[in-house]
Order: structure tokens, then sequence, then C-alpha cells
């Protein structure tokens, strides 16, 4: 009579299907790459939370949206902040972050590398005077210690 049946109705009001078929493949490729907010050092893929879920769900409906990756990963960082990424972002004084194990690395290795070379390279004798008994070059420290000994007695 109206020209309006039930099933126009229903239609209306239940949520539309998806534009884009996701699979969880997809959802977890992109919860790899973001980090549970509420446990310390646990990726969303594999957090048991049901928050971690309900986020799942809502990287889902983005990604049926057709949302893109990097969109969606703001999204989080603007609800949970930057920690959500699990890195911290190539900005400000976080540059140290990322320069700062680069610059202990090589700075290791040039230590190592210095004292390497002095363990691998000759001595080179200070005194070229041979010792009256062995023949080899006279210790300094042999000689200074007879001085002072002589002193003594």
């Amino acid at each position: 009579m109206f020209g309006f049946r039930i099933a126009d109705a229903q239609d209306a009001t239940a949520p539309s299907a998806a534009a884009t078929p996701v699979s969880p493949d997809d959802v977890n490729a992109v919860a790899k790459q973001l980090w549970c907010p509420l446990c310390s050092n646990v990726r969303l893929d594999s957090c048991e939370l049901k928050a971690c879920s309900q986020m799942k769900d809502v990287i889902a409906q983005q990604l049926a949206d057709g949302t893109e990756v990097q969109e969606i990963k703001n999204y989080f960082v603007a609800q949970y902040g930057p920690q959500v990424l699990g890195e911290p972002p190539m900005e400000g004084f976080n540059w140290l972050a990322w320069l700062l194990p680069i610059a202990v690395v090589i700075g290791g290795a040039a230590f190592i590398w210095t004292r390497a070379r002095k363990m691998v390279q000759t001595p080179k004798p200070e005194d070229d005077t041979p010792d009256q008994i062995s023949g080899m070059p006279a210790d300094p420290y042999a000689e200074k210690l007879d001085k002072e000994l002589k002193q003594y007695d």
C-alpha cells in the first residue's frame, strides 16, 4: 500500500556488504605491523585480548572500505599514540634512537679493529743493548729494579 516492503526495511538496517572481500591473512598482514597498546612487546596479530580482537575487526572494516594500509596505521597512531607502531617515528629527538645503535656498532668495530692491530704487530725493542746473560735486549724495568736494590745494599 505504501510501496514499501519489509525486505527493503531490513536491507536498509542491515550493514552494507563489504565492497572488497577481506581475508584473515590481509588483516594479519596489517596487524603484524602494529603492536598491542595494552600489552608490552606483543604484536597485534598474536595478542589474545578482546581489545586486540576489536582492533583487528576495525582493520578488517577499513580494508573492506578500501582504506590504504598507511592510513590505517595513521588511524591507530591517532587513537593510541606512536607506541602502537613498535618503533619511534623518525622525527625530532627520536632520531637518536635510530642513529645511536649504528654509531655504537661502528665505534665498537673501530675499537676492536685497532686493538686487534696492536695485538698482531710485533713489539719494537726499545733498547738495542743485549743483556749480558741471555743476549736479549735488556728489560728497562729490571734495570731500574737493580738500581733501586743496589741503593739499599
